[in-house]
């Protein structure tokens, strides 16, 4: 059985779709445990009346992303948690996509994770990854792939309890970059499972509408230690992150956080 584990902050707009794709999932033994972190609008209400006894709704005061998933996690009754943002989409088929996986693979690997496709309006719908650009099976070098093109997003991936406790679950410092952070520290200690499948739509809509001005000692290229990592691939993957964000922040002319960034990390 699967825990799903949906973080909710200000998403009435979505809450009672998405929960509605997972009640309609063609894999049904799994729980839902919503956290509700301060959400100021009526989603915790919507998600009240959703007459299903899988459906947990619990409160908590706003911590961000990274507390409200961890949160999900130690309520979680089951081995599996796999995580869904409240404005993405699941198809039909995603928990028993990521249930092939488990079967065929838990012997060796603790994360499991489908390919998505990325949902600009209900006319364009861009798979992230053709579904013969990689096959169906353990992934090697995880940086290497990732540093052409992303393989693991939020919504589409199902971690094992145990390797997310060991993993020390999301770093609650972070609210950019806290999955990125998390998925590597996972792809040094276990094996990653993949499915060239698509079932997730990941709405750009909301990720657009999300973007804006932050402080940056609260995203994961602030917080880069390059003298603990061993990996020639996995550097290089952060050193591209970071001068991708050295150009965002100047033509946002966000000079404080660049400064910031800059007086921490250096070029």
């Amino acid at each position: 059985m699967i825990s799903v584990v949906i973080p909710l902050y200000n998403k009435e707009k979505y809450i009672k779709e998405t929960i509605c794709k997972v009640l309609n999932q063609t894999y049904q033994n799994f729980e839902i445990i919503i956290i509700n972190d301060g959400s100021k609008d009526k989603g915790p209400d919507i998600v009240s009346e959703i007459n299903d006894q899988r459906v947990k709704l619990f409160n908590k005061e706003n911590g961000g992303v990274s507390s409200a998933r961890n949160i999900g996690i130690e309520k979680s009754q089951f081995e599996y948690i796999a995580f869904l943002d409240a404005d993405d989409e699941w198809l039909p088929n995603h928990l028993e996509e990521i249930n092939k996986l488990i079967t065929r693979y838990k012997s060796r690997a603790d994360v499991f994770v489908t390919n998505f496709a990325r949902k600009y309006s209900e006319e364009n719908i861009v798979d992230n990854r053709k579904q013969d650009e990689l096959k169906e099976g353990i992934v090697k070098d995880y940086f290497k792939i990732i540093f052409k093109k992303a393989l693991i997003h939020t919504s589409c991936v199902c971690v094992s309890k145990k390797a997310l406790l060991k993993a020390k679950l999301f770093d609650e410092r972070l609210s950019r970059g806290e999955d990125i952070d998390l998925w590597g520290k996972l792809s040094r200690e276990y094996e990653i499972a993949y499915s060239p499948v698509v079932t997730e739509l990941y709405l750009q809509e909301a990720e657009n509408n999300s973007k804006g001005k932050s402080d940056i000692t609260r995203s994961i290229l602030y917080h880069l230690d390059f003298s603990t990592v061993k990996s020639l691939d996995e550097k290089k993957y952060l050193k591209k992150l970071l001068y991708r964000k050295y150009a965002s922040l100047l033509k946002d002319i966000d000079f404080a956080n660049f400064i910031k960034l800059m007086i921490k990390q250096g070029f």
